[in-house]
């Protein structure tokens, strides 16, 4: 058995970090952890890359929020299962005030019939589906030991949803874990959902964000990292919780912060060797590239031809979103171009938003802007619009490209203009909306509205303000739907402006 963390100075570290950091700890709490991290598996299992930084930022996270943590790499059935019953044994002797974390990272299975799941020992060698008793451990043997320990709460984290081969006598192999159900003051959390398999490196760094963020409890940062994760990967990976805590815990302060939280650090690539390398990751080519695509049955379902080539890229901590565009190589006008969106990670598509805009005729793109500080991350302005009879009317999608997935935010008017409609005695009318940032926070962003014509309404500055739950931004005033056509007329009715 390998063990990387000596007690003693991982103690030292989450004491001088407690002096730091409010917590919600009582004089008797107790914060255990142990995180596990299996890499090297014998047999046909494939190794887990990622396993030991998975670990290691979970472990940190603990760290900084107050736990002891046990950490253990590699390890055969017998020592996993030595190790998981000495920290039962630990939690179950520090009383009712105990808090337990167990996360374990590497290959975990299910029985293709009996549907029982058991975290593998490195020495995993899986040929017949009653290999998984003889070199595995039952993940409901383990949570009735960690649930008779009487603890105060205790999380059970699996980020262990890989991909297993098929057994003999089984036509196809089972995906990730079956369901199993938390004991009272218990929690337990996937990676991904059930009988599904997770990406590598996705869901770790997120939960480790949650925990480390004050002003929320413990349930709530692991629901503040499923939507996260599930945003990211556009939903192709969508962790799972089952939470039955009845206790009150926070990991990091249970106060919400005075100050609003720095958003994460990105960088804007327009050009130079990520950008290529990261577009040769999403498509297979550099610089250009060709994709069939089917269109949606609005659009008639049949299969169509994109040309695409690199737009900008956001690089963040460890990951990078790709925006391409897509020129349609057909000759009919009506068909659509596209603007699409890759989320890369080690060079693997961990999220792909296919539609993430569309064109409006001849086969082309839409025509976008690109601008930071008008939200926290950069944020795209994509051009719409329609004409009829003369009359026009212009908007904006405002489309922020965060760390957890594009996000739709608003669709904003940023003009409604009857000039070609005016005749005889009706004058145009013609508002424009202009889009700028806000002063006072990143939550907010304001249109300055102006009539620029000789028939004229009443001018407004404005404010979109963030609605968190449902992540759009809304106005706190809107102008009648086709006002400048009704101004017209009224102008003409009242015998004046």
């Amino acid at each position: 058995m390998t063990n990387w963390i000596a007690r003693i100075a991982g103690t030292l570290l989450a004491g001088s970090l407690l002096l730091l950091l409010p917590s919600t700890a009582s004089a008797a709490e107790t914060r255990l952890g142990l995180v596990i991290s299996q890499t090297n598996y014998a047999g046909d299992l494939s190794r887990v890359d990622s396993a030991g930084q998975e670990a290691d930022v979970i472990a940190s996270a603990l760290m900084e929020t107050g736990f002891d943590v046990t950490r253990a790499h590699d390890l055969n059935k017998r020592d996993l299962a030595s190790t998981l019953t000495a920290f039962r044994r630990k939690v179950d002797l520090a009383g009712p005030d105990a808090v337990a974390f167990i996360y374990y990272t590497g290959h975990g299975a299910q029985h293709p019939e009996s549907g029982d799941s058991y975290l593998l020992g490195v020495d995993a060698d899986l040929v017949a589906a009653s290999d998984l008793a003889v070199y595995g451990l039952d993940m409901q043997t383990q949570r009735d030991g960690f649930a008779a320990t009487g603890a105060k709460a205790v999380f059970l984290v699996f980020d262990a949803c890989r991909n297993v081969p098929g057994f003999s006598g089984y036509k196809a192999a089972v995906k990730g874990l079956s369901r199993v159900e938390a004991k009272p003051d218990m929690l337990i959390a996937y990676a991904t959902g059930l009988d599904d398999v997770a990406k590598e490196g996705v869901y770790a760094p997120v939960l480790a964000e949650e925990i480390r963020r004050p002003g929320q409890k413990a349930e709530d940062a692991f629901a503040a990292a499923q939507r996260r994760v599930a945003g990211r990967t556009n939903r192709s990976q969508l962790p799972w919780t089952n939470n039955l805590l009845y206790n009150e815990f926070c990991f990091a302060a249970c106060e919400k912060p005075a100050v609003t939280e720095r958003p994460e650090p990105f960088e804007l690539v327009m050009s130079g060797s990520d950008l290529d390398q990261a577009f040769s990751a999403a498509y297979g080519d550099f610089g250009q590239a060709t994709v069939e695509i089917k269109a949606s049955e609005e659009f008639g379902g049949q299969i169509e031809t994109f040309t695409f080539e690199p737009a900008f890229a956001v690089k963040f901590d460890d990951y990078i979103a790709l925006v391409s565009k897509g020129t349609n190589k057909e000759d009919a006008h009506v068909a659509v171009g596209r603007i699409s969106a890759h989320y890369i990670k080690d060079g693997e598509v961990i999220g792909t938003w296919q539609d993430l805009a569309f064109g409006n005729g001849f086969g082309q793109p839409p025509d976008y802007s690109l601008r930071t500080g008008l939200l926290n991350y950069p944020t795209m302005m994509v051009k719409s619009g329609w004409m009829g009879q003369g009359y026009v009317v212009a908007s904006e999608d405002v489309i922020e490209i965060t760390p957890d997935g594009p996000a739709f935010r608003a669709s904003v008017t940023t003009r409604d203009d009857t000039t070609g409609a005016a005749y005889d005695a009706l004058k145009p009318c013609v508002l424009e909306g202009t889009i700028k940032p806000s002063r006072s926070s990143a939550e907010s962003f304001l249109v300055d509205y102006k009539f620029t014509s000789e028939v004229k309404g009443e001018d407004r500055l404005v404010t979109y303000t963030l609605n968190r739950e449902t992540g759009k931004y809304v106005p706190d005033f809107e102008y009648e739907q086709e006002i400048c056509v009704s101004l017209m007329y009224d102008a003409v009715e009242g015998g004046g402006n």
